[in-house]
């Protein structure tokens, strides 16, 4: 599989999780009542779906790429884009720890943070990072890539991938629509 269509793939459902994220807490925001078993949930696909899945991968095998590569430029920062998700990681983290408070204002001032963070993260990898990785990598190091990034689903576990998918979609149904 094309390692860039494999990326952006993912990227679709993590901003599906954002819309969901969204919705939850503008129904939070309106003081209408939300499932906080349903947002610790979707909080939870956005770890082992977005960071244990996916980040995972864009560390270990994308960006060492790019580095590695003949064609690379001081335009790529790693250290950068790493930064961003050890914020998300905080954020969703925070996030979490808020949802079980009592404290309603600071669970959406959390949860608007995330969605900004991983709003603006997944434009800059999609406007940037894809792009650049598409002019710079060679067929035969794209190709590697989109290999070991199969293999890495398969350590993920794709029954486990499935289900944090299935997990999406329950979400998706239950807040998106209602809130459409």
């Amino acid at each position: 599989m094309d390692y860039s269509r494999f990326l952006s793939d993912e990227h679709k459902a993590i901003r599906r999780a954002v819309d969901v994220l969204n919705a939850m807490t503008a129904r939070a925001e309106q003081n209408v009542q939300v499932d906080i078993h349903d947002v610790n949930a979707l909080l939870m696909f956005l770890h082992y779906f977005g960071d244990v899945c996916h980040q995972a991968k864009e560390e270990t095998i994308l960006f060492p790429a790019l580095q590695s590569s003949e064609g690379f430029t001081s335009s790529f920062e790693p250290a950068a884009l790493l930064k961003g998700h050890n914020e998300e990681r905080t954020l969703i983290e925070q996030t979490q720890l808020t949802l079980f408070t009592d404290n309603h204002s600071e669970f959406v001032a959390s949860a608007r943070r995330l969605i900004n963070v991983l709003s603006e993260h997944l434009t800059k990898e999609e406007s940037v990072v894809f792009p650049l990785a598409e002019q710079i990598l060679t067929r035969e190091k794209a190709m590697e890539i989109g290999y070991r990034m199969q293999e890495a689903d398969a350590n993920f576990g794709y029954t486990q991938r499935k289900l944090l998918l299935d997990l999406l979609q329950q979400l998706a149904d239950k807040y998106i629509r209602k809130a459409a």
